[in-house]
Order: C-alpha cells, then structure tokens, then sequence
C-alpha cells in the first residue's frame, strides 16, 4: 500500500443502528471502538484506526431508486487464511453471501449489510503476480474464485473478530459521469487510472489496483443521495499531497469547506468526500 496515500474512515447514515452495529461486530467481526446514542465507531483492534462510522439518522429513509454514492466497501485482509477464515465463519453464520470473484490480484467474498450498502471481504495477491498489460495496466478481470483453496487455507481457529491487520482496502463509487470521475480523481488530483473500461474507472496512488474504484453500471442519471435518505454520508482520504490538492481543486473553483487540516468537497458524483493530510 501506497505511503502517501490511504482511505480513513468510510462515513454511513443508517436507519436502524442497533441491528447494523450488531451485523458489523458479529458478522463481519469489526471492534467497536466508540459509540453514542446515535452513533457507532468501528476498528479491526482495539485502539486501532477507525475504519467505519455508523450514524443514526432520525426519521431516516431508504432511498427510493439507486443513487451515486457507495457501492462497495472494501476490507483488505492481510492473507489467504484471514480471508478462509472470514468465509467459514461467514458460512457458519449463515449470513447470505452475493457472490465472489477471482480478480486477478485478488480474491473477493461480497456481500450486503442489512440495510443494503455493499461489502467486499478480499486479500490481495503477492504483488509479482498480478497480472499486467503491455501498457502497464491491469486487466479488468472476474473469474471463478477458488472457494476450497480459500478454506483449506483457513487457520481453523474459532473466529472471535476479523483479524486485527485488516484495512480499508478501498472505496467503490456508483457514480454517473466516468469521464468527469476520471477527470476529478486524475486530473484534480493526480491519481493513477490502472484499470479503465468504458463503464467504470479505477483510480490508484503508486502501484496499487485501485484505491477507489468507480461505475455507472446503475445508469448515467442518478440523482444524488437526499440528506434524510440511508446510505453513503462521507468518505476520507489521506494524503501526503494535501497542500498540492488543495491548490489544484482551488484553482479548478471547486467549492470545499476549508481549513487548515482538512478539506470537504463534493466530487463530480455529488458524492461527499474529506481529504485530511496524512500523519
């Protein structure tokens, strides 16, 4: 992972928070790390970063068609065996899976919380054997994943919570525009495009698959997420370049809540980000 760049926490608004802090610590094994009344924080260990925010909205409302916003998040856990142990436990606890792909450089498990924000359980392949194009690219690739390989690499031991050195691996955007996506998150701000197709966009500091990934397989007019409705609230990034990316963005007229730590902006998408520099 990149040294000048990584995802903070992911923000989401949530009708019922006792049922989702539930399916976060018991399904997908994250520790609480903070909570009110309206609120929950969640890590992968104890005094660890937060990676997911969980707030309460009063009167909250499903949304009632597909918005921009969230269409993945994506826990990154260190090893073959973390991830074989995440899906025994996952099979034992009966919770439904969506499906599973063999990324090339990954291996991925994904699923949806109850409330219906999607989730992506991978671990990446040593890097050597990542698959490359003559142009330096990485191929857009989903095939069968190898389910009894990731089990027979599983530690066996009794799962207690997702293991401590997971992290967020990434964010997956619905979004609408690719073009302008791409020329927000690249031209802006200078992220790498490893993996680009007609419909969705990658989006990477250094050499990684994708920090952010972003699609418009949901349509090319979605509206933006209301502030009453459930869903993606924020996401943060952290980054060495903040100086630089709050010139650039300044300089392009993008409208942000500024101040000296932290910068609040909408992407293309309408899609609500924070960008803070990274310690």
């Amino acid at each position: 992972m990149s040294e000048n760049f990584k995802l903070g926490e992911v923000v989401l608004n949530v009708q019922d928070l006792a049922k989702m802090t539930t399916f976060y610590s018991d399904v997908i094994g994250l520790v609480k790390l903070n909570e009110t009344e309206r609120s929950a924080a969640f890590g992968a260990k104890k005094d660890g970063e937060v990676l997911l925010v969980l707030e309460e909205l009063k009167n909250g409302k499903t949304p009632s068609s597909p918005r921009t916003g969230l269409f993945h998040i994506a826990f990154l856990l260190p090893s073959r065996e973390a991830l074989g142990d995440m899906l025994i436990h996952l099979v034992k606890s009966k919770y439904p899976l969506d499906g599973a792909g063999d990324h090339a450089y990954s291996e991925a498990l994904y699923l949806s919380d109850p409330e219906g924000n999607g989730i992506e359980l991978y671990r990446d392949r040593p890097f050597d054997d990542w698959r490359v194009t003559e142009d330096g690219k990485y191929p857009a690739v989903t095939e069968e994943v190898d389910i009894d390989a990731i089990i027979d690499a599983a530690s066996r031991a009794p799962f207690q919570k997702i293991h401590p050195e997971t992290k967020m691996g990434h964010i997956h955007l619905q979004a609408r525009d690719m073009d302008k996506t791409e020329d927000f998150y690249s031209g802006i701000l200078g992220l790498n495009v490893p993996t680009k197709i007609p419909t969705a966009r990658f989006f990477a500091d250094g050499s990684y698959h994708h920090h952010i990934g972003s699609n418009n397989w949901a349509g090319s007019s979605l509206s933006e997420r209301l502030p009453e409705e459930t869903g993606l609230a924020y996401f943060t990034i952290l980054t060495s370049h903040f100086l630089e990316w709050k010139s650039a963005l300044n300089a392009k007229g993008i409208l942000m809540d500024e101040s000296s730590s932290s910068l609040k902006l909408k992407d293309p998408n309408g899609i609500f980000i924070e960008i803070r520099e990274i310690s």
